[in-house]
């Protein structure tokens, strides 16, 4: 119980229930019932008993007809009881590195009384039917959840039931009042104080080792693990350029169209262009703006990945579409010299090379006793090495800034 937690739940329903209930307008109809004059209904948040010993005494002004509501009750609604998970996990703007712990709100039942009173009972039959033929099922109220701001839309449901007391025995001194009693429940939500926030998962490493039971030793069952029946698997958030083209461009060639085939591709952020020495104008002294090789280091503001993702030279590549979680198209600013140009896409989880990430490890299929075992190399894709600027044997006329 030391935790604090308070999110004006109930004032919020309250609210809410009140205002889709007021405003009620009741006319007045002459002998022909036909309307000559409008009236709006009295709304009050009182319990009944306070209305009517204000209605005795003349000084409260409160003049008929009136309409009052207050709380009669809240109760845990066990038909609406989630199931034992603790809650979700949500990303928020305030923790950027991670997720809040949002535990299961408790569902409650929030009993409201509405008491009408009226002086003629014409004014009382319009009061009700404003209400009873749009409460049939029920009404919606929508609300905001607290931490998430997320719609929540809790439903008013009638009890289906009026009590109707008019006054058999008065005095000379008293008013004639008719009174109706009725009550709705909402359906609302309290809500726990979340826990300490958890951070991201960016990467996750597996493996697989094909033994013929599960034992009881951990060591034991570890020891038959090699490279013949182990899998390693790794999911990892961050982006995989595993593929280019064309892997092939000249120095001075501007608007070069390329795509980019991969993994992870949805949440990438920004594309950046790597050149060897040479391959791009560096950015001059004093001036921002344009197509020049400058430093960048995206990761520096994420404490968890910036040590594993250092910063780096090349060019923002500004003109880029992603159509998919595996492709991005982008055109390439010219290069002014010969080289290889290495591309790097970059999300929260780190950046993906092109001339890492491209590559093909396979497993040698020859004994290792054999000539062809010594001989044989694996198949790679030629744009693991970058995209190849040939060699442009004049100079270029100009230089992309």
């Amino acid at each position: 119980m030391k935790k604090y937690t308070y999110h004006f739940e109930i004032r919020t329903l309250v609210a809410q229930f009140i205002d889709a209930m007021n405003e009620v307008v009741i006319k007045r109809y002459n002998n022909n019932n036909q309307p000559q004059d409008q009236i709006q209904v009295n709304f009050l948040y009182s319990p009944k008993n306070r209305v009517l010993h204000d209605l005795v005494n003349k000084a409260a002004h409160i003049k008929l007809p009136v309409i009052s509501v207050s709380i009669a009750g809240i109760k845990r609604a066990e038909n609406r009881v989630f199931n034992k998970i603790e809650g979700p996990y949500y990303s928020l703007s305030r923790n950027t590195s991670g997720y809040e712990h949002l535990l299961q709100p408790v569902p409650v039942d929030v009993t409201m009384n509405m008491s009408i009173v009226t002086r003629f009972q014409h004014d009382l039959d319009q009061i009700l039917t404003n209400f009873i033929p749009y409460t049939d099922p029920y009404v919606v109220v929508s609300w905001h959840m607290p931490i998430t701001n997320l719609e929540i839309r809790s439903h008013v449901i009638w009890n289906g039931n009026v009590s109707i007391t008019q006054p058999n025995d008065i005095s000379h001194t008293e008013f004639y009042r008719n009174v109706a009693d009725t009550s709705f429940t909402i359906e609302g939500w309290l809500f726990k104080a979340p826990e300490d926030p958890v951070g991201k998962i960016y990467k996750i490493d597996t493996s697989f080792t094909a033994v013929s039971d599960i034992m009881s030793n951990l060591d034991l069952m570890k020891s038959y693990e090699s490279i013949y029946n182990t899998d390693t698997f790794i999911i990892s958030a961050r982006p995989q350029v595993t593929l280019c083209e064309p892997f092939l461009t000249i120095p001075c060639v501007n608007d070069k169209h390329f795509s980019i085939q991969g993994k992870m591709f949805d949440y990438v952020t920004q594309i950046y262009a790597s050149g060897s020495p040479g391959v791009f104008t560096t950015q001059p002294s004093g001036i921002t703006g344009g197509n020049y090789f400058t430093y960048y280091n995206p990761a520096s503001g994420n404490r968890r990945i910036s040590a594993q993702y250092p910063g780096f030279s090349a060019i923002k590549i500004t003109d880029w579409h992603r159509h998919s979680d595996n492709l991005i198209t982008f055109t390439l600013p010219s290069a002014v010299s010969a080289g290889y140009i290495d591309i790097i896409a970059f999300n929260e989880a780190g950046y993906g090379r092109l001339m890492s990430d491209a590559i093909r490890p396979t497993l040698n299929p020859y004994p290792t006793s054999t000539p062809e075992f010594s001989a044989y190399h694996e198949y790679q894709h030629p744009s693991i090495s970058g995209i190849n600027v040939a060699p442009f044997y004049y100079s270029c006329p100009w230089i992309n800034n």
